[in-house]
């Protein structure tokens, strides 16, 4: 029977859910609802501020409810709500990046591509839907600029460097109108893009008065924000844990590195690029065969069981999104939508050292990560969920990408390669994670300096200085996110083993992925308690 606090809590969602993507209307069009396609989001300070107030309001109108009345689902997925809410808070209110650096040129990509990419939406629509987007984006540069008072230059320099590829883009969109005969389209362009480089010249006159670096988020807010996240390791701990399974990582790829005859890791990694692709058509011919073998792989094993429909798209990334996505990144099928088709963005190498990180073993973890069984095949479960709440309010990022990287771990396990070549990539990608646990904890709080870490992303991860600038330039924006891939790894396995230990020879991959993935992308301390109590269901009825 349906609480009087369920239909409170429903009533809250419902009106939310509205508010929210009236203020974001481009999670409107990622999630499938294109009745949103023809709006932009308000980035007027006064908009912002109101945002948040109602979010504040959100929070304690949630907060009043007695959650132990709750039944089903609404039980499950009022604490992860509640918390969202709060992180919302933490990261617009208390520390608020908008108003020191200019938002603004983020949201024109973001505006648009997804309108280019989702060639199946009505020619009609698409064209309507740019020309109303690209018509607004002056103001949304103006507001966004209009609110920066503190603005720091390590973000602004991102800024600049981002920028290069909007008028590129913009020059695809004013193609796409005049191959379709909306010339109106094109005009458009040419103002946003006139508008564009007003906007460059106010960025260029903040960075000169922009304050060094970044703003840490500081140690108290870190620390409410990995709580709000259902991370509930201590920052002393998960700097702990970093260290330590950097130093697991870093003996497998000593030994790792022997079998391969390498004098040492540098040597071996360096070995690595000798198995590179040749070319930009060979390095897409590549992802291509490697996306068949490991979907055939994963069905011949019976690691997971496949959803119906899916099947994954390889296409380059675009110009503006490539500062930040070096190599590869993946976006998954819209959430409301007949279409199972996930995007895999691929980033052509502009130079030799780039081809040489596109090598054989870099491609098939990369591959396992964001598709085969990682992102794409977790994503298109969410997708399935029947639950409107785990659809749009929740997606936890240490279970999102604490499972994409434990599926790395896993086929190695299961044998997909077992060179000592792919091991040492395996763990070199492992290690990386590892690092990037007490980086971020260190960055984050203000411990160690932007320069001190790109340094031990070099030193300590084996990574190229570019990259680890790009990283690290990464958890500067994003606190507290990187610690989820390796924290999120550790607690599935550990999940993993109490499966195993209830159910017995009852325990197949297949069934206990499908027991962990079918929940949505719940946070995996809500899912722990889920997936124990199938188990235990499955056992008794074993044992009847």
């Amino acid at each position: 029977m349906v609480s009087r606090e369920d239909e409170l809590f429903e009533e809250l969602v419902y009106k939310f859910v509205n508010e929210y993507l009236e203020f974001n209307p481009l999670t409107g069009t990622y999630l499938g609802l294109h009745e949103y396609d023809v709006l932009l989001p308000d980035l007027s300070r006064e908009r912002i501020e109101y945002a948040i107030k109602r979010i504040e309001w959100y929070y304690e109108r949630f907060r009043e409810i007695e959650a132990d009345k709750l039944t089903g689902y609404r039980r499950v997925d009022y604490e992860p709500i509640v918390r969202g809410l709060e992180e919302t808070l933490i990261l617009t209110r208390d520390w608020p990046t908008w108003k020191m650096y200019p938002v603004g040129f983020d949201v024109v990509g973001e505006s648009i591509y997804p309108l280019l990419i989702r060639d199946y939406l009505p020619l009609e629509h698409r064209l309507n839907a740019l020309y109303s987007r690209v018509r607004g984006l002056d103001k949304v540069l103006e507001d966004s600029l209009r609110n920066v008072d503190e603005p720091y230059s390590l973000w602004i320099d991102y800024v600049l460097m981002t920028a290069k590829g909007l008028p590129g883009l913009l020059d695809i969109v004013k193609g796409f109108g005049e191959k379709h005969g909306f010339s109106e389209l094109g005009e458009a362009c040419d103002k946003v893009n006139d508008a564009l480089s007003k906007a460059l010249n106010e960025t260029i006159k903040l960075r000169e008065k922009a304050k060094p670096g970044f703003k840490p988020i500081g140690r108290e807010l870190y620390e409410k924000l990995l709580k709000a996240r259902f991370i509930d390791e201590s920052i002393e701990e998960l700097r702990r844990q970093g260290y330590e399974e950097a130093r697991k990582y870093r003996k497998l790829m000593s030994e790792a590195a022997k079998k391969m005859n390498a004098t040492s890791i540098v040597k071996a990694l360096e070995k690595l690029k000798e198995r590179h692709v040749s070319s930009v058509e060979d390095l897409f011919k590549t992802y291509h065969e490697t996306l068949a073998k490991l979907k055939k792989f994963i069905i011949e094993k019976e690691v997971v069981e496949l959803p119906p429909m899916e099947r994954v798209e390889i296409i380059e990334t675009p110009e503006f999104m490539r500062p930040l996505l070096p190599f590869a990144a993946y976006i998954p099928p819209e959430v409301f939508s007949w279409d199972y088709t996930g995007i895999f963005l691929v980033t052509p190498p502009t130079n030799e050292e780039m081809l040489k990180h596109h090598n054989t073993y870099d491609i098939m973890n990369t591959v396992i990560h964001e598709a085969y069984p990682g992102h794409h095949i977790q994503l298109v479960y969410a997708k399935l969920n029947p639950y409107p709440t785990r659809k749009i309010l929740i997606s936890a990022n240490e279970f999102v990408e604490g499972w994409a990287h434990y599926c790395e771990e896993l086929l190695l396990e299961l044998g997909i390669d077992n060179s000592p070549e792919y091991r040492l990539k395996v763990y070199h990608d492992a290690l990386w994670r590892a690092v990037r646990v007490y980086v971020d904890v260190e960055l984050s709080t203000g411990m160690i300096t932007f320069e001190q870490a790109v340094e031990k992303l070099v030193k300590d991860a084996y990574l190229p200085r570019d990259g680890a600038y790009a990283e690290a330039l990464r958890y500067t924006m994003n606190p507290g996110y990187q610690v989820s891939y390796n924290y999120g790894k550790r607690k599935i396995k550990t999940l993993r083993e109490k499966v195993k230990e209830i159910l017995g020879k009852r325990f197949t991959y297949k069934l206990f992925h499908k027991m962990l993935l079918e929940e949505g992308n719940l946070p995996l301390k809500t899912l722990e308690k889920l997936v124990i109590e199938k188990a235990y269901k499955i056992a008794k009825t074993q044992g009847e």
